[in-house]
């Protein structure tokens, strides 16, 4: 997991504000209706997933899922995701369903991003905090007074203090972390899977160059050698994929020191 750095957001989201005001309003005419679930809100995905909204996205993710950074998605659309989920909440999965969620939320373009249908699906309504007392329950509240334990991509906080890498594995150096990659599931299985495919290319390319260097190399095994040396070297990039744990991996701090997390 990385930084996400955002562009200015797509004038697409223009029109949820007018969409932000009537929920807002429509919340304040029956507060209980919304709480109890008698009433829900009809979001727009035509707004918040306006294809100007997905291009955006995936520009500033480098076409990543903003939580794994996998790139595996050709049969399965990267989704909009709400960091605050917009309908219901939940502090962790044995709580109950708090209605309604950050509904005043749904338009705002710090509030989202493009993730894989998995981390999508494991996230669902999870948002916990430090203090679930404090949790903003509607627009009138301040929610600066939440702490989330959920690592915000495009957020202040730097992903890489919370989460490092031992080898194909997440790893949480923080509370913040280590509840990041629980909701998350950063450690499934079938992630671990392409990790692991891109650890054995990053350790070919390792090879090559040691193999070949060398002096008195002819100019195409030299080529072959710089070729190798250069995607070793675009590989803790933004742009690819995997590139925090790639980073870990090629720097040697791969080797953390605290016990990777259950998958």
């Amino acid at each position: 997991m990385i930084r996400v750095t955002k562009p200015p957001g797509p004038d697409a989201l223009l029109a949820g504000v007018d969409r932000m005001k009537e929920n807002c309003d429509e919340h304040d005419a029956d507060v209980a209706a919304y709480s109890s679930g008698v009433r829900q809100f009809d979001f727009a995905q035509a707004i918040y997933g306006h294809e100007a909204v997905r291009t955006a996205l995936r520009e500033a993710q480098h076409r990543k899922c903003c939580y794994c950074e996998n790139r595996n998605v050709a049969f399965a659309p990267l989704h909009v995701e709400h960091y605050r989920p917009k309908g219901a909440v939940r502090q962790d999965r044995e709580s109950r369903k708090l209605l309604p969620g950050y509904y005043w939320l749904a338009y705002s373009w710090d509030n989202l991003h493009l993730c894989c249908p998995e981390c999508n699906g494991n996230k669902s309504y999870m948002f916990p905090l430090v203090d679930d007392t404090v949790r903003a329950r509607s627009h009138r509240d301040d929610i600066t007074r939440e702490s989330p334990l959920l690592l915000d991509p495009g957020g202040a906080d730097d992903p890489r203090a919370h989460i490092r890498f031992k080898r194909d594995r997440a790893v949480g150096l923080t509370e913040t972390g280590r509840r990041t990659i629980e909701v998350l599931k950063l450690n499934r299985p079938a992630l671990i899977e392409e990790r692991q495919k891109c650890l054995g290319r990053l350790r070919e390319l390792q090879d090559v160059v040691q193999r070949l260097d060398a002096d008195g190399l002819g100019p195409g095994v030299i080529e072959l050698r710089e070729r190798a040396r250069r995607k070793l070297a675009r590989a803790p990039l933004p742009s690819a994929i995997f590139s925090a744990m790639a980073a870990d991996y090629l720097c040697g701090h791969d080797a953390v020191g605290t016990e990777a997390e259950a998958p």
